[in-house]
């Protein structure tokens, strides 16, 4: 098993409760995820992200700061130190 250090593995799911354009606001995290430079692949429900655990969870912050002052909204966070690694 790898160190948490080295690869984490993150299933997210961003969902918009009260939003002027719920799909505006969809892209907008897509394309932060996109920006963040981690390995990531989008499902029709969740995005899978992997990659370091520390910038996976700035990633996730920065998602919330960013989105915010836009919508009202509920993250669906899984974090696995083990989902994706190689042994």
């Amino acid at each position: 098993m790898c160190s948490v250090e080295e690869i984490a593995s993150c299933q997210l799911s961003f969902i918009p409760i009260q939003s002027e354009s719920y799909l505006e606001d969809i892209d907008t995290v897509l394309h932060v995820i996109t920006a963040s430079g981690l390995e990531y692949n989008v499902g029709e429900m969740s995005t899978i992200i992997k990659g370091n655990k520390a910038r996976i969870l700035n990633l996730i912050d920065d998602i919330y700061e960013r989105m915010s002052v836009k919508c009202s909204f509920v993250i669906d966070i899984r974090l696995s130190n083990t989902c994706g690694c190689a042994r």
